[in-house]
């Protein structure tokens, strides 16, 4: 109801100087009615909104004859539309229990039933979807009982019994699978805002719309479909997709359409936007690599943000990589000013336009470059914040010399909350890398006598968790349980207990192994990250514990008192 309290926050200072009560009962609803709900130009959606929070706000006074007017016109709004909101069945819901309190008992099931409907029409498919409905049901027939009415109170009950057995299943596999997998759907759609000095090339294929040559900064919205059912940090993908690309979504990433902005305000009023639709406001910054096209890039940024389950927006800064193998002193030719500058200032842009609670930066590769040179300027203009301006910065398979990068992370550690290296001996990448610079280390390669150690920045060395492949993306796939555990509760490298210590040249640097873990166990580490994440900061992760194991089978039945134990340790009991 966020939407009328404003308006009559706004109704009542005019009335009253210095007083603001919003939905106060003692306004005049002739007045409320009197507005000029045409000129707020609102579309279909947000005219059902308003006349369901007009209709509570009425019952809430007692004025039934008004609510019911209200609740009417929202229903013959939903009827004249073309597509069902699942939200529109709580306004329903919320109409039912108006008539249940009058003792309209048939009315209040017709209603019911409608609600139903529209749930079923929107696609609503888990079991907690329709909990409310079904609670409220129940609560009919028993004031129907009560009131020496027909009901149907154990038919009720029955019913509600089974439907909470569904949800606390589909909370158990919820709790024990990756989140990529055994969703509603088979792909999601992530929209990445994107800043990119890359040339436009004319094209309107979304994979050739950007080129590998330099421009002015351009900044748009890049919507891309991840495939849901697919290994943690994998980016499965096709070079073409004949036919309707409804069929290859389930299983491939596809850039959707590429939409650029005309200008900045019309960037940071549509980041705005996609912000406030979210709770936690996570801004996620993903900085790409050498030979890297800006698909390629846009596909990994929504990669990240769906399998850390970012709650919030991903963004891209896009640079113009030759997207070659043969293209690397090219690439490195593009770490230049201009291109610092342009990354600077969409940074300025994100962190002024988001209003984002938290923000995290990952670079990747060469990309860390750029944002080393660009945390410089940042250190310089913030010599000391009065708190950091990021929340975690990571520097992944850093592509830059092992000796400047140490003597760059004091100058910069200020600027956020934690800053965390992720190396891997078996970077095949960076060994290359190393060559092509004439033998000097690279920062995320962790060989003896590295890995890089210096105070401010937490080291883990991923060489362990390293698959098939280069070993050039460990901190996306194999390390993601570490990775997630620091972006969604920010914990220190010794309350992460997958690893362990190790020492090398430097000093002590952190180590992590998916298979056999540190202190504790992978599984139960994984189960008990994800718990605090998904019950949120108000919610209960034991109690979700203690109900997923009552169920027969659960997959976690003999390890919740593990999984307990470290979330009392995670949390300080």
């Amino acid at each position: 109801m966020r939407m009328l309290a404003c308006m009559f926050a706004g109704l009542v200072f005019l009335a009253a100087p210095g007083i603001v009560r919003a939905q106060s009962c003692d306004l005049d609803p002739g007045r409320v009615e009197a507005l000029d709900l045409a000129g707020l130009e609102l579309d279909r959606s947000g005219q059902i909104a308003l006349h369901f929070d007009l209709a509570d706000w009425h019952a809430e006074c007692g004025d039934i004859a008004r609510a019911r007017s209200a609740y009417e016109t929202a229903r013959t709004l939903i009827a004249a539309s073309d597509t069902v909101e699942g939200a529109w069945a709580h306004g329903l819901i919320g109409e039912a229990r108006l008539e249940m309190s009058q003792g309209r008992f048939d009315r209040a099931r017709e209603i019911l039933d409608e609600a139903y409907a529209v749930l079923e029409e929107a696609g609503a498919a888990r079991a907690r979807d329709f909990l409310y409905l079904m609670e409220t049901a129940l609560a009919v027939e028993a004031a129907a009982s009560a009131a020496g009415e027909t009901h149907d109170l154990p038919g009720a009950q029955a019913e509600l019994a089974v439907l909470r057995a569904r949800v606390a299943r589909e909370d158990e596999e919820a709790l024990t699978r990756d989140p990529a997998a055994g969703a509603d759907a088979d792909h999601v759609i992530v929209p990445v805002f994107y800043g990119t000095n890359r040339v436009r090339t004319g094209s309107e294929d979304p994979n050739a719309f950007y080129g590998v040559t330099p421009a002015m900064l351009d900044l748009g919205v890049v919507t891309v479909s991840v495939p849901r059912n697919r290994d943690i940090g994998t980016i499965p993908r096709r070079s073409d997709y004949p036919g309707d690309l409804d069929q290859y979504r389930g299983e491939y990433f596809i850039l959707e359409r590429v939409e650029p902005f005309a200008d900045d305000y019309a960037f940071t009023d549509a980041l705005g936007e996609a912000m406030d639709a979210s709770e936690r406001r996570e801004l996620l910054v993903f900085i790409h690599g050498f030979n890297s096209d800006f698909r390629g890039a846009a596909e990994r940024a929504a990669q990240l943000a769906v399998d850390l389950e970012i709650d919030g927006v991903p963004a891209l800064y896009s640079w113009p990589s030759r997207a070659s193998l043969l293209g690397y002193f090219a690439d490195g030719r593009e770490v230049n000013e201009d291109n610092i500058r342009d990354l600077v200032d969409y940074l300025y842009l994100l962190m002024n336009g988001a209003n984002a609670h938290r923000i995290h930066i990952v670079a990747h590769s060469m990309g860390n470059r750029f944002l080393a040179r660009a945390l410089e300027r940042f250190a310089q203009a913030y010599p000391s914040p009065p708190e950091p301006l990021f929340d975690q910065v990571v520097w992944a398979s850093p592509d830059v010399d092992a000796e400047e990068f140490m003597a760059l992370i004091p100058q910069i550690g200020h600027l956020a909350s934690g800053m965390t290296l992720y190396a891997s001996s078996r970077d095949r990448a960076l060994r290359l890398s190393r060559r092509i610079n004439g033998g000097n280390p690279r920062a995320g390669d962790s060989s003896p006598p590295y890995p890089v150690v210096v105070a401010g920045l937490s080291t883990i060395d991923t060489s362990a968790a390293g698959g098939a492949g280069l070993g050039h993306s460990d901190y996306a796939g194999p390390a993601m349980d570490d990775f997630r555990a620091l972006i969604w509760l920010s914990l220190s490298p010794e309350e992460r207990c997958i690893l362990h210590t190790n020492t090398g040249q430097f000093g002590q640097f952190y180590a992590v192994d998916p298979l056999t873990g540190g202190h504790c166990e992978p599984d139960v580490f994984k189960y008990s990250i994800t718990a605090l994440r998904r019950s949120g900061e108000d919610g209960e992760p034991l109690e979700m514990l203690q109900s997923v194991a009552a169920l027969p089978g659960a997959a976690i039945a003999g390890r919740v008192e593990d999984v307990r134990q470290l979330i009392v340790r995670l949390t300080g009991g």
